[in-house]
């Protein structure tokens, strides 16, 4: 299965570009083990000389196979974000789900596919990466388990 389909090969200094190709550079992630969507990245560089300069990154995620490609397709999720603030985000310097709230990013379609997404987003500056996968069944079991208290 071809992990990554770009039009150019990203360079060391588009935190984007690598992001996405190193993204799907494993094919199959198990932090998206049973999720399945498709999202598009609309990117918007204000640093162009019109202004209004848009790049397309495309997603899909189908039972923790990942590929990544440059196109303006339909998608489950279509997030559109400037330049800076993607880079940002996937260099764990924002929380993509804060920059939701704080109106820097929005997002059409499916919330839950974003959500998915920003599992694949690496922490803050200084964590020790990606946190292992936990499974719903895991957190109610958890939750079964707790003592309730009286009423």
């Amino acid at each position: 299965m071809p992990a990554t389909k770009t039009q150019s090969a990203p360079t060391a200094t588009d935190p984007i570009s690598q992001f996405f190709v190193d993204l799907a550079q494993p094919g199959h992630l198990a932090t998206l083990e049973s999720q399945s969507a498709t999202l598009r990245f609309d990117v918007k560089d204000g640093a162009s000389k019109d202004g209004a300069s848009m790049e397309h990154w495309y997603l899909t995620v189908h039972d923790g196979d990942v590929t990544v490609a440059q196109k303006n397709d339909h998608a489950d999720a279509v997030v559109t974000v400037e330049r800076p603030q993607l880079e940002a985000i996937v260099a764990g310097q924002m929380n993509a789900t804060a920059a939701v709230l704080r109106g820097v990013l929005n997002c059409e379609g499916s919330m839950a596919a974003l959500v998915m997404f920003q599992r694949c987003l690496p922490g803050p500056p200084g964590s020790t990466g990606r946190a292992a996968p936990i499974s719903s069944q895991t957190v109610m079991s958890w939750h079964e388990q707790k003592p309730r208290r009286a009423s």
